[in-house]
Order: C-alpha cells, then structure tokens, then sequence
C-alpha cells in the first residue's frame, strides 16, 4: 500500500505533516508492505501555488497511493479523493514515521467529508506568511516533543 503525506520539508520519515494538503511543499510517499516501509519517496508539490480544483487528487491517486494523510483538507477534496478511491486522513500532526508506525499496527479512523471551511487565501504576503512560517515552525516542535516524550514513555 502507498500512502501519500503532505510534509513541510524533504526529510523522508523524519518530515513534519504539514497542515494544508494542497499547498504543501512536498509530499512523501511511503509504501507499506507486511507493515514494514518497502520505498520512501519525496517530491516536490506541482500544485503547491496554483490551486485548482481536484488537480491535487488526480496527482496523489495517479501516485498510486491509496491513503492521503494530512494535518487539514476541505469536504470537496475529501469528496474528490474518495471518487478517486483513495482514503482521506485528516486532523494528524507530528512526524511521518510515528504516523506511519500508527497506521502499520492497526486500523485507524478514516475521514469522511465533513462540514469543515476549506481555507483559501489569495497572495499569502506580509502577516500571513510570517504565521505560516511560525505555524511551520511550531509543528516542528510538537514533534519533536512528541518524539521525546514517547522515549520517556519507553523508559
């Protein structure tokens, strides 16, 4: 099974989930098999400026991936990827690996399309892109936390 991460960096499982699936920078594909990574590969988001409607699945499902995790995403790509057949993960954060190690051991909660506002902002200059940065930022450190946390849980 491929499953498709939108992720803020390039660092394969280490990458932070990002929050908004379509304007990602980069999304990871990790494939399963026997619940083991057989393949991690990172690319670039095409999409990630120009937002057209339900180009991103299109692209996520001609991957080959049957699942798209990503921290938020609107109830119509919700509804595109399931026409498409691939499983929405919304409202995850924190590293790939952990969500990867999640979605190894057992079924988890899927989405399905819900009544959430989808966000949309045109130019994303000044103020906006500062908090995004920040945002970026501060995900990076809930997973870092995340991890160290779960060390001391094993300890």
């Amino acid at each position: 099974m491929i499953i498709a991460f939108s992720s803020d960096d390039k660092k394969g499982l280490e990458s932070v989930l990002a929050y908004h699936f379509g304007r990602c920078p980069y999304f990871t594909f990790v494939e399963l098999e026997e619940n083991k990574v057989k393949n991690i590969v990172v690319e670039d988001n095409p999409y990630a400026n120009s937002h057209e409607a339900g180009v991103v699945p299109q692209y996520i499902h001609n991957k080959g991936a049957e699942m798209i995790v990503a921290g938020g995403m609107g109830p119509s790509a919700q509804e595109w990827f399931s026409q498409l057949g691939v499983k929405p993960m919304v409202g995850s954060y924190g590293k790939i690996k952990d969500l990867v190690a999640a979605i190894a051991k057992g079924p988890m909660e899927i989405s399905t399309p819900s009544t959430a506002i989808e966000e949309h902002s045109e130019g994303g200059i000044g103020e906006s892109e500062r908090l995004g940065k920040e945002v970026t930022h501060l995900r990076e450190v809930i997973a870092n936390l995340n991890e160290r946390l779960k060390k001391l849980e094993n300890k």
